[in-house]
């Protein structure tokens, strides 16, 4: 059986399933799984406040972003707001003309326009997280369908796994070669350099989020850079995300994503915005004490919301604003 048939399986059996780094646990639950997030509760909504970068508010459930207007590209680094007001910074980011040349340079260097790769752990492996837009039998529902054109550009990367991204992989695995996949990288080549290499991705979502012994700030900080910089001189266009979770207590990591994205003029997908309507703002407490896993409805708005990041990005980078 497949994975995606079983994850079919599974959600339409009204499970949920609660993927840890050590694997999957199969657990009753009496809230519905959503076929769409029309079916989120629209309660404590707040109006948008009107911005040309088509901002998002805290309470603003998913179905009411929609594609009021195309975000432009920061015409100034002194335009956009500071890292410590990352709770009010869109959703939807924009992509900076220097990050429109590191894009044009990756085309040139062999990258492909129509390829994602992905830098991950358990909350980024295709059963909960963008695997579901590669079942043949999922249809965007009707306030999406704009995204369909970046839908069928980006098919292959969805569901893939690639060599970067797997359960219970953290930031040091990622560059160790001793954690690559032999049968397919070079010697001495790490997980990351080569899902960069046989992937030729355009762009790289860098999200690692599971907590390990002697993760801090600090080593958050040292990763993330090495991260980001391997990719822009691969020409590939980095995309950041903040964190549902505030597992540290003190939303740091976060803030620190955040510093980096603006340091290097990348585009920041403020994922933790995006669940704050959701109950318990996205975190499975019912299941996970620690508060780090999500929600099937958070896995919902992670996947919808990454699928029009990634349309605003796309168009931009091809100049369809």
């Amino acid at each position: 059986m497949t994975k995606k048939l079983l994850l079919t399986l599974l959600f339409s059996a009204g499970l949920t399933i609660i993927l840890g780094c050590k694997g999957p646990v199969e657990q009753p639950t009496s809230i519905p799984t959503l076929i769409n997030t029309d079916q989120v509760p629209q309660t404590e909504v707040v109006a948008p406040v009107p911005s040309e970068t088509n901002t998002i508010l805290e309470a603003t459930p998913v179905s009411e972003i929609q594609e009021t207007s195309t975000p432009q590209p920061t015409p100034t680094a002194d335009t956009r707001p500071l890292p410590e007001e990352w709770r009010t910074w869109p959703v939807i980011p924009t992509l900076s003309p220097s990050m429109i040349e590191i894009y044009q340079q990756g085309l040139e260097m062999g990258n492909r326009e129509n390829a994602f790769s992905k830098v991950g752990d358990c909350q980024i492996i295709p059963e909960v997280f963008l695997g579901l837009f590669e079942d043949p039998a999922y249809r965007l529902p009707e306030r999406l369908e704009y995204l369909q054109g970046t839908l069928d550009t980006f098919q292959g990367s969805f569901a893939r796994e690639g060599y970067s991204s797997k359960g219970g992989f953290v930031f040091p695995t990622v560059f160790s070669p001793l954690r690559a996949d032999k049968s397919v990288c070079d010697t001495g080549e790490t997980p990351f350099e080569c899902e960069l290499r046989v992937h030729r991705p355009s762009f790289v979502l860098i999200s690692m989020e599971f907590r390990y012994k002697g993760r801090t700030v600090e080593t958050h900080e040292k990763y993330l850079r090495k991260a980001v910089e391997y990719a822009l001189s691969r020409g590939v266009v980095p995309i950041l995300a903040t964190k549902a979770d505030n597992y540290e207590g003190d939303h740091s990591l976060n803030l620190k994503t955040v510093q980096i994205a603006y340091e290097y003029d990348l585009p920041l997908w403020n994922y933790w915005r995006a669940v704050q309507y959701l109950p318990d703002k996205g975190i499975d407490w019912a299941t996970d004490k620690l508060g780090f896993h999500t929600t099937p409805e958070a896995w919902l708005v992670r996947s919808e919301t990454f699928l029009m990041v990634l349309d605003a990005l796309y168009h931009q980078a091809q100049g369809k604003q």
